[in-house]
């Protein structure tokens, strides 16, 4: 048996941080931000945020791993490569970084489809079929990234709910879950100590990056865990004022 006292608490788990967001919110630029960080690449769209940080810093480094194409440059085949991002995650472990970020969990959301598609030798998913899906997200989740023993950080897009608007063929904004399948957005507040929507808003200067950390009737799972601010630039120096 453990405990926690006033004098010894208990040791604070590692960050595990849920980023959403559309595309060119800034998940990713604001992943490499953070200390040491390790990719593991999903989509090979690191290029991009690249430019934009080392244009803030020139010192910027960081290490990456392709899920896409193996160590000799070889494509993977698509139901192949959620295997080699969980072996990848394993080597992560002992790497020598203090950050590893998986961009994107939309890419493996397909990749855990083509995986179980396969193995059932289906070309459709069915109904008897998400409950194996449901299987690799946990194994993923808990215990690929929940047991890693660092910082991580999972960029996902966002799916937008709507509803009828007031007027005809209008809509409503009501919401925004992660773009993954199965039902198991539905569950994803737990796997997280943090949960950030990244978002861009219009400045006299250019674009800005923000993040949002707290819950919201159209995001009810954004939490932080760190005591952020509701809203605050998309910037590791400002978060770490809070760590």
């Amino acid at each position: 048996m453990k405990s926690s006292t006033p004098t010894l608490p208990k040791a604070k788990e590692p960050l595990s941080i849920l980023l959403l967001g559309p595309p060119g919110s800034g998940k990713t630029t604001l992943a490499m931000q953070f200390p040491e960080v390790h990719f593991i690449d999903c989509d090979r769209n690191l290029d991009g945020p690249e430019r934009y940080v080392r244009s803030i810093n020139k010192n910027l480094s960081y290490t990456y791993d392709s899920v896409m194409i193996d160590d000799n440059n070889n494509e993977i085949k698509v139901e192949d490569r959620y295997d080699r991002l969980r072996a990848k995650l394993v080597e992560a472990r002992s790497l020598p970084c203090k950050t590893v970020a998986i961009d994107t969990m939309t890419m493996v959301n397909e990749y855990i489809i083509r995986k179980v598609l396969k193995q059932q030798g289906q070309t459709a998913m069915r109904p008897m079929d998400y409950q194996p899906m449901k299987s690799y997200y946990w194994e993923l989740l808990v215990s690929g990234i929940r047991s890693m023993g660092k910082t991580t950080i999972v960029t996902c897009h966002e799916v937008i709910l709507t509803q009828p608007g007031k007027t005809v063929m209008t809509e409503e904004i009501i919401g925004y879950k992660p773009s993954v399948q199965g039902g198991i957005a539905d569950y994803f507040g737990g796997f997280f100590t943090d949960i950030w929507r990244c978002e861009t808003t219009p400045t006299p200067k250019g674009t800005e990056f923000i993040i949002r950390t707290n819950k919201t009737s159209k995001c009810p799972d954004l939490k932080s865990s760190m005591g952020l601010p509701s809203e605050l630039p998309a910037k590791f120096t400002e978060i770490a004022k809070y760590l």
